[in-house]
């Protein structure tokens, strides 16, 4: 489908800071913001088609949520000669590449890496920039996104003291910040949806990283929702269906 501009609106504009896209209902306060986070290396649009993809599937009679798409902080063009190129964080792709050829990325689990609470900090800031400015005081969280954008989302869903979502949605995740997301969560609990979805044969995140996600979300009693797909490190039809299957629940709770 494409959005008409008679339903829908779509706005751009740096809330929080962060350069992002809005794309909503009009006329209405939608009952869910919907924040997709870009993974590393793509850019502030990446994911904004997704929200077409997405819409068609809700349940039917669901009322229509609102989309917000954050471009990450830093600009890795001179960092990494990657015009366009944004990351939440730096990563070391050869050293995660060297790792993910052995499939032993364990040593990624109890890994905090440095940035993700400045990260973390800018999406909170963004997020609450723009539910103040379009003065939604009451639609709900859900927070989503794609590899880094995924494990930013899930961060920001286990330890933010100022975002508590309904819903989390993580594509092609991994398990990190294992103790600290676990001391966390433990503190203070919170309940919430998770779609996860990873492709069988990511060669970047392998299965195992996925696997070791949902286990540690289930074991947090969490009610998850896990699909494999046959797949490299994308977002399959899958992942799509899962998404709007969470947002549908959501918004009809």
């Amino acid at each position: 489908m494409k959005f008409d501009a008679e339903n829908w609106f779509l706005e751009r504009k740096a809330w929080g800071g962060l350069e992002s896209i809005l794309i909503a209902p009009r006329g209405v306060e939608p009952k869910l913001l919907v924040v997709l986070c870009h993974g590393f290396g793509a850019s502030g649009t990446d994911l904004v088609s997704l929200a077409e993809e997405i819409v068609p599937s809700l349940p039917e009679g669901s009322s229509k949520p609102a989309f917000l798409f954050p471009a990450a902080p830093m600009d890795l063009e001179e960092s990494h000669g990657m015009p366009g190129a944004r990351a939440w964080w730096l990563i070391n792709m050869a050293k995660l590449a060297e790792l993910s050829a052995v499939d032993n990325l364990d040593a990624l689990r109890n890994e905090i890496p440095p940035g993700i609470d400045e990260a973390r900090e800018s999406l909170e800031n963004c997020i609450e920039a723009c539910l103040s400015d379009k003065q939604w005081s009451a639609a709900k969280i859900v927070l989503g996104g794609f590899s880094q954008g995924a494990m930013l989302s899930v961060d920001t869903a286990i330890r933010s003291r100022r975002i508590s979502p309904v819903g989390l949605i993580a594509w092609s995740g991994a398990l990190i910040c294992e103790s600290a997301w676990e001391h966390a969560f433990r503190t203070r609990p919170r309940s919430f949806w998770v779609f996860q979805s990873h492709g069988r044969q990511d060669m970047i995140l392998p299965l195992s990283t996925g696997r070791a996600l949902c286990g540690f979300l289930k074991g947090l009693s969490l009610s998850v929702d896990y699909t494999e797909f046959h797949g490299p490190h994308t977002i399959a039809m899958e992942s799509l269906d899962g998404a709007a299957n969470l947002l549908g629940n959501a918004l009809n709770s």
